[in-house]
């Protein structure tokens, strides 16, 4: 067997144990994902105290404080959420929305008319398209016994991420032939960067946003305060949406309804609290000095997302798009240097 034979069989020996890898990890893709996401959104915590403790006891910590009440807090919420959601009796919602405009008319002095039968169509179409995700994520929050060995590979999985995720960029670099090092290199450095603004500058903000909501709706006495919570931090990881898209209706209907006092604070709450404090304060703490990722990536990240892959789409949806966001850093990068290198000769 001579040098080129060999080189051919290594190759797609490698290339098989490759495939086979892909194999075993294919029906966890979804857990690693997120444990990329946990690991990302809790390095904040992690770098502030492993100069104290250490690299072990350091991520140690951070899954006693932060990864697993999030896990477990995460699951419960999205197993009652999405409980509550397949209970819905549409025309009892109607009926509601109707005697909830019979009230604010009669505030205003304006009859609201709605055509029940068109509204029955247009929700029934708008669940027809969300009903396969909400029972897909309802079937794999419920199913225990799967849930639980996820549980335990998020755990792990993040605890050594956490502790030696920075040597991963040393052995991917180790391995790339010298002419395409620096390319790699700065690539690896745009892909760290978007994935800081995604899981730390956006998921982890949305995280604290909705913590506070749920704070502020159960001290104001707001009902269904845990479910609105909920709403306001996922609202919060979109653009433009943002949590003022819970509050403000809320605030308006308690005004409209009489209750002007408990609007009037709802308002000034979710002002200071979800739109002011995440904006000018929490998040320029959480993450510092990085490049903004443009809010149609984020959109499509944290939106499109979960709607494509399920639950594991909060992480999956965000890995891809940081990977495509860092390519076209990249592209940016050396197109600029290039412009700049033909102006100087």
């Amino acid at each position: 067997m001579d040098t080129t034979e060999f080189r051919i069989l290594m190759r797609i020996f490698v290339a098989f144990v490759f495939l086979l890898v892909l194999y075993l990890i294919y029906p966890f893709i979804d857990v690693i994902a997120l444990s990329c996401a946990f690991a990302y959104m809790s390095k904040p915590i992690y770098d502030g105290i492993r100069r104290y403790f250490g690299k072990s006891t350091a991520a140690l910590i951070c899954l006693l404080i932060f990864i697993i009440p999030t896990v477990v807090a995460g699951i419960l919420v999205l197993r009652d959420l999405a409980a509550f959601i397949l209970q819905v009796d549409i025309q009892s919602t109607i009926n509601s929305l109707n005697s909830i405009l019979n009230e604010i008319s009669n505030q205003l002095g304006y009859k609201f008319h709605i055509n029940e039968s068109t509204m029955v169509q247009n929700i029934l179409q708008i669940w027809t398209y969300l009903e396969p995700h909400i029972r897909g994520l309802a079937f794999q929050v419920m199913a225990l016994p799967i849930v639980f060995i996820k549980v335990l590979v998020i755990i792990f999985l993040t605890y050594y991420l956490l502790k030696d995720g920075d040597v991963i960029k040393e052995v991917i670099l180790s391995h790339v032939p010298e002419e395409y090092y620096q390319k790699t290199k700065l690539f690896l450095d745009k892909l760290n960067e978007s994935y800081k603004n995604l899981f730390i500058g956006n998921a982890l903000t949305s995280i604290v946003i909705g913590i506070m909501a749920g704070i502020g709706y159960y001290i104001l006495n707001v009902p269904n305060a845990f479910l609105l919570a909920v709403l306001t931090g996922i609202f919060a990881l979109l653009p433009i949406v943002g949590g003022w898209t819970t509050y403000i209706p809320l605030a308006l209907y308690y005004i409209l309804i009489g209750e002007v006092v408990k609007g009037i604070g709802i308002f000034i709450f979710g002002s200071v609290f979800l739109s002011l404090l995440p904006d000018f304060i929490v998040r320029p703490l959480i993450v510092k000095n990085e490049s903004n990722i443009h809010p149609s990536l984020v959109l499509i990240a944290f939106l499109m997302g979960p709607l494509t892959l399920g639950l594991g789409g909060f992480a999956i949806g965000p890995l891809i798009i940081g990977a495509f966001d860092a390519i076209c850093r990249v592209n940016l990068e050396e197109r600029s240097k290039n412009e700049e290198n033909d102006q100087i000769i």
